[in-house]
């Protein structure tokens, strides 16, 4: 999309109404975001979303003080949380980094893909993206790059990501699966049991009161 003007005034309304995220808030992905974010975030204390599509998701990092939503369309916005709208190639962020950025199911609809993804990388030393994994080119009217692999999202980025996953959501066939993407300003850093075990821990499902 290069503007406004390109998106389904239906998309918008979706993302004004919150529709948008009542429709996806249960994906697979947005569980491994968040347990990424737990794990390798626990010491952030800033972080920001590119397009944000007006999801509240930045809630639930309330450990990290400074969390900016910025959308094209529909930052999200909270007492919590900035939101900022414009356009991300252009926005001057004044030499501003964050420790944590993330871009989720973005790329996939920028014209000016390489520029875009390498500014990723220059407004945080820690990066997280997910993309439509290997969808078919006619999957999605609003895609413009599928399908999308290691290799496309290498060129996009420049380099290799620290880790990457494959997720496969539930009962979705050939659109169901999305590739997550860490990149660390040190390439050299790789995960493990250190971050598993040092995770900032959640409750994922309401329990009872025991008698």
């Amino acid at each position: 999309m290069k503007s406004l003007d390109d998106v389904d005034p239906n998309i918008l309304i979706g993302y004004e109404s919150g529709q948008y995220w009542q429709n996806r808030m249960d994906l697979m992905y947005y569980s491994y975001l968040d347990y990424i974010v737990r794990s390798l975030g626990k010491n952030a204390k800033s972080m920001i979303d590119i397009g944000t599509a007006n999801c509240p998701y930045l809630e639930w990092f309330d450990w990290i003080p400074e969390r900016v939503s910025f959308d094209m369309a529909e930052p999200y916005r909270s007492s919590t949380v900035e939101g900022i709208q414009g356009d991300f190639l252009s926005h001057d962020f004044g030499g501003k980094k964050y420790d944590v950025a993330t871009c989720l199911q973005v790329l996939e609809h920028v014209p000016d893909v390489i520029p875009f993804a390498r500014k990723l990388l220059e407004i945080s030393d820690m990066v997280i993206v997910t993309v439509p994994y290997e969808w078919p080119a006619t999957a999605a009217d609003d895609h413009i790059h599928d399908p999308i692999g290691n290799r496309k999202l290498l060129r996009w980025m420049g380099r290799k990501p620290n880790y990457r996953q494959v997720i496969k959501e539930p009962f979705r066939g050939a659109v169901g699966r999305r590739l997550i993407a860490v990149y660390e300003a040190d390439m050299t850093a790789r995960y493990g049991r250190k971050d598993f075990k040092t995770r900032i821990r959640r409750s994922r499902f309401p329990t009872g009161e025991q008698g």
